[in-house]
């Protein structure tokens, strides 16, 4: 069963990194990246508990913590009663100490970033810009969204300086695209997910490759404002190309996947996957949620729930006679 299990993780993990996603419907590849990293996690916690409840129940994990230093060296050791079982216990305790360390890490790491964007605001703003936008000082083009609870669009002033009235609508519309898709709680997720399975190789393309579809799915809701391609196209070439060294916190429009993105806008003849491939992907990315749920939600518990107390007794048992 464990085995069954470990190989649809492992398949769900992997899966993504197979499929050439680059151009598929932004919403279906988000959720098979979310979801890959999503089973990292769980990976990585049920690595975790498996090293917790089920390794100390092992005849392995026995045969190699059996032994005392009093006994195996009683000229030096003398009084020193240390045991196998002690440093058995320690190892076990790492990984999960590990895992706790890289989830502190990233959630310190967040916040920070987070406190930076909010004074670079803070000490640059000059005043209210377009569509409730804020309007920092700076020469170069700059595109981002700032906050979590209330966040804002802010825009440079080189950029309203440099911008015709289309580029200006096209970036405003794909900034208010990830305020309207609520992409920051995904992308916040996707971070935790990535920092629960980091131990798994990976991760960290993982959450660029989501950022990459967020970005896609923010220029798809602004051309569906109506605003036109090439000037969208045109506004992420003049972002990418702009020096941000002043604002280097704030996620800019042109930060993530721009040739591939620009390829996508100037392409007069985009992919369409046909519908029965297209139905294939959300029926493949609906059956990795439901199954990434199901995991989260049975196997830990059952894990913990009916093999802690049994293995634990069986480790405690094997301690050494003094």
């Amino acid at each position: 069963m464990i085995v069954v299990l470990a190989a649809i993780v492992a398949a769900g993990i992997v899966l993504p990194h197979v499929l050439r996603l680059q151009r598929v419907p932004p919403v279906t590849a988000t959720v098979l990246w979310l979801s890959s990293l999503a089973l990292r996690a769980l990976a990585g916690v049920l690595g975790v508990i498996y090293l917790l409840f089920f390794l100390p129940g092992t005849q392995l994990f026995a045969a190699l913590t059996h032994w005392c230093l009093h006994e195996a060296l009683p000229v030096v050791a003398m009084e020193l009663h240390f045991e196998g079982h002690d440093l058995g216990d320690l190892a076990l305790l790492l990984p999960g100490v590990a895992l706790a360390v890289s989830l502190l890490y990233i959630c310190i790491r967040t916040a920070r970033d987070a406190h930076r964007a909010r004074d670079i605001v803070e000490h640059h703003v000059v005043g209210a810009g377009p569509r409730n936008s804020l309007i920092v000082s700076g020469p170069e083009v700059l595109f981002a969204v700032a906050g979590l609870a209330r966040p804002r669009i802010v825009v440079s002033a080189g950029a309203l300086t440099c911008l015709d009235d289309d580029e200006l609508g096209a970036a405003l519309d794909h900034e208010q695209a990830h305020i309207v898709r609520r992409h920051r709680f995904v992308m916040l997720l996707a971070v935790a997910f990535g920092a629960l399975g980091r131990a798994i190789p990976g991760s960290a393309r993982a959450v660029r490759e989501l950022g990459f579809h967020l970005e896609r799915d923010a220029d798809r809701w602004a051309l569906r404002q109506r605003n036109d391609r090439l000037a969208l196209a045109s506004v992420i070439c003049k972002a990418a190309t702009s020096e941000t060294s002043g604002h280097a916190a704030l996620a800019g429009l042109g930060t993530t996947g721009v040739r591939e993105r620009l390829g996508q806008l100037l392409d007069d003849q985009p992919t369409r996957h046909a519908r029965p491939t297209a139905a294939a992907l959300n029926g493949l990315a609906t059956a990795m949620v439901i199954c990434t749920l199901l995991l989260a939600a049975t196997v830990p518990t059952a894990a913990v729930a009916g093999v802690a107390g049994e293995a634990h007794q069986a480790h405690h048992g094997q301690h050494c006679e003094h």
